[in-house]
């Protein structure tokens, strides 16, 4: 294998509630999500196919829902319902951000996207487990993936 290998702990996962000028750390997250787009295939097959096979085209592309599970605090909570908060017309920005290769990159490698948000109750909790809960997002418009900058 060339490249990298990069340890999810060594992601840097961040939220922006003024549109991408200030950006905070996911308090107590989890897991790190980077949502998949999923094309509709349409059957585009018409009567004068001589190989008897179909043929498909792109529709729309539906981006996948997803949750980042946080352990409970009272920051990381007040925290996802200031990100619940914001208008169905503003969504959240979200920015995984990848460590540096240092043999080729000064900065890493970074995914974006909007989210709605809708913080969940964490559900049933076993007894012998830390508090959690789910930062729920429907994400809106396109997944970007910006190349960290060469050395």
């Amino acid at each position: 294998m060339t490249g990298m290998v990069i340890g999810i702990d060594e992601i840097t996962l961040e939220y922006s509630l003024d549109d991408g000028t200030t950006w905070l750390e996911v308090p107590e997250a989890k897991n790190v999500v980077i949502p998949d787009e999923t094309p509709e295939w349409r059957d585009r097959t018409t009567l004068n196919v001589t190989d008897r096979r179909k043929r498909y085209g792109r529709g729309m592309v539906d981006v996948s829902e997803a949750a980042i599970n946080c352990f409970y605090t009272t920051a990381s909570y007040k925290a996802a319902k200031s990100m619940e908060a914001r208008p169905d017309t503003s969504p959240v920005l979200f920015r995984a951000t990848f460590p540096a290769n240092t043999e080729t990159q000064t900065t890493g490698d970074a995914f974006e996207w909007g989210a709605l948000v809708q913080v969940g109750g964490g559900g049933e909790q076993n007894v012998d487990g830390d508090l959690e809960f789910p930062i729920n997002m429907r994400t809106q418009g396109a997944v970007t993936w910006t190349e960290g900058a060469a050395i």
